[in-house]
């Protein structure tokens, strides 16, 4: 009897422990560009020229220059006047496109977070319950549930990420990526995601 309330006494003061400690998990919050871009993804956005009469957006001819490090870069008279360019006879029109200009772009959303929750969530519930149990009865330490829980929400979060096919880029997007996959260039949001404890 005495043995079985140590080890209710034990296992109590674990729970209370494994409840001190909050899982967060996401994008590092340290990474601003990465907050911005995961932020934009999730809610959608209108982006509009601050500076500017226009948003300048590269095509793939640019080949990550900008409109400054471009030789004899013209804007075309109308109707092709929504276009920057350098002259070459043999394109259509006699000019290679190297940027597109715009009043605003729309992003549409693309919620890879909540899709994630909402598909996932009693998942999650059943493992974290199953895991509270464990460290109730000693089968292991509460600390031990982090690294378990974490890892498996970490995982479902990327996987999303990398399937997530709507709404698809945009047709210039596509260009310049090559491919279409609403979420992945060069995999650096879904490789940021990950998790940390903390103290509540």
């Amino acid at each position: 009897m005495t043995k079985d309330f140590n080890h209710l006494t034990s296992g109590i003061e674990q729970l209370e422990k494994l409840q001190s400690v909050r899982l967060s998990i996401g994008v590092p919050w340290t990474n601003g560009r990465l907050n911005m871009i995961a932020l934009v993804n999730e809610y959608g956005a209108d982006i509009k020229p601050k500076n500017k009469a226009c948003l300048i957006i590269p095509t793939k001819e640019a080949k990550g220059r900008k409109p400054g490090q471009i030789a004899n870069l013209f804007r075309p008279k109308p109707p092709h006047n929504h276009v920057l360019a350098v002259p070459d006879k043999s394109q259509p029109y006699g000019m290679r496109v190297m940027f597109i200009l715009k009043d605003e772009v729309h992003i549409p959303p693309r919620p890879f977070l909540r899709y994630t929750f909402d598909h996932y969530l009693d998942n999650w519930t059943e493992l974290a319950a199953d895991l509270a149990f464990k460290v109730f009865v000693g089968e292991i330490n509460y600390q031990d549930t982090f690294p378990i829980l974490g890892d498996a929400i970490v995982k479902d979060i990327k996987l999303t990420i990398t399937e997530f096919s709507k709404p698809q880029n945009a047709p210039l997007t596509i260009a310049n990526k090559g491919f279409d996959d609403p979420l992945i260039e060069k995999g650096e949001l879904r490789d940021s995601i990950h998790w940390i404890t903390e103290r509540i």
